[in-house]
């Protein structure tokens, strides 16, 4: 007679027991680990700026005011633009492909809100900044402005990470190949644009009423396309519904 077979029951083993939960930890260490990172490098705009300034002015001797100069000098330094982006880019990059397949569609939405929270953040601090400027250089509205466009990087910062976070958003839409996104597409960058004339007429040093003219008239045409673009879709989708 042959021996009946015995029947095995595959028991967790000691190495099996300690390795599934030290992997699971990785995992979640791995994660963490890409969040810190991203985080760090979403403020190194911001520190980076703020620790250039500082350097500069406690050489020129601290004041009440900020001093132009150094207001100009940062923000109108090539090199600390480049390296704020490069670092929001690489934020974006580390926290996507560090995460789980799965979690990268989440992972895109939230980065998307983080750049262009950063995006607002930047451009209130360039406000405040170039108002405690032009305090003691220009105290006006016209003076603050004049400040504010001088620094080159100061406006153009934030409305490049308001683009970069169109273009990442998957919602977003932002396409021309279909006829129904024309007029959104079309407002979006007619919003765009217009901060982008306002600079340019100011630059060649147009007079007021020929720069904010024509800004205003992007500025309103892009929210009208906007408010029609969102109307029309919400009466497709009433009648679509109703059918």
């Amino acid at each position: 007679m042959q021996p009946r077979p015995v029947l095995t029951v595959d028991r967790p083993t000691k190495i099996k027991t300690a390795i599934i939960p030290r992997v699971l930890i990785t995992g979640l260490e791995r994660t963490e680990l890409t969040e810190n990172i991203s985080f760090i490098l979403y403020l190194i705009p911001l520190v980076a700026s703020a620790v250039y300034a500082l350097s500069i002015w406690a050489a020129q001797g601290l004041s009440a005011a900020l001093p132009p100069t150094v207001y100009f000098t940062v923000t109108k330094d090539p090199y600390l633009f480049l390296i704020g982006f490069a670092a929001v880019c690489a934020a974006v990059l580390i926290e996507i492909f560090g995460s789980p397949t799965e979690a990268k569609p989440s992972k895109l939405a939230e980065n998307v809100q983080q750049i262009q929270l950063l995006a607002i953040i930047c451009l209130v601090t360039a406000v405040i900044a170039s108002a405690w400027s032009a305090v003691g250089y220009a105290p006006s509205f016209g003076g603050i402005i004049g400040v504010l466009l001088e620094g080159r990087y100061a406006l153009i910062f934030p409305l490049l990470l308001f683009i970069l976070s169109l273009l990442l958003n998957p919602s977003s839409g932002f396409t021309f190949l279909t006829p129904a996104n024309l007029l959104r597409n079309g407002s979006l960058i007619l919003l765009i644009a217009s901060p982008l004339i306002f600079y340019g007429l100011w630059r060649i040093h147009m007079p007021w009423m020929l720069i904010i003219g024509p800004t205003l008239a992007l500025v309103i045409a892009g929210v009208a396309l906007l408010i029609y673009s969102g109307t029309g879709r919400a009466s497709r989708t009433t009648e679509a519904s109703s059918a």
